[in-house]
């Protein structure tokens, strides 16, 4: 995986999983009965490539007017 340009780690947790390096989505099954259920599963954050780190892109800063 890619990190986008301009992206780094910096020393907050990450959002999505808030440091643990695990997030626990909800994921739709459907059962024998056609009813549609979302069981919880548990996945390695894909969000911060299980780093427990948040990974985002500043801004560039402005430009300095002269």
């Amino acid at each position: 995986m890619q990190l986008a340009e301009g992206a780094h780690r910096c020393a907050l947790p990450c959002r999505w999983c808030e440091g643990s390096k695990v997030w626990t989505p909800e994921r739709p099954r459907v059962e024998e009965s056609g009813q549609i259920v979302f069981v919880r599963v548990e996945e390695t954050c894909c969000m911060c490539l299980g780093t427990g780190e948040c990974m985002h892109a500043h801004p560039e800063p402005p430009a300095e007017e002269h």
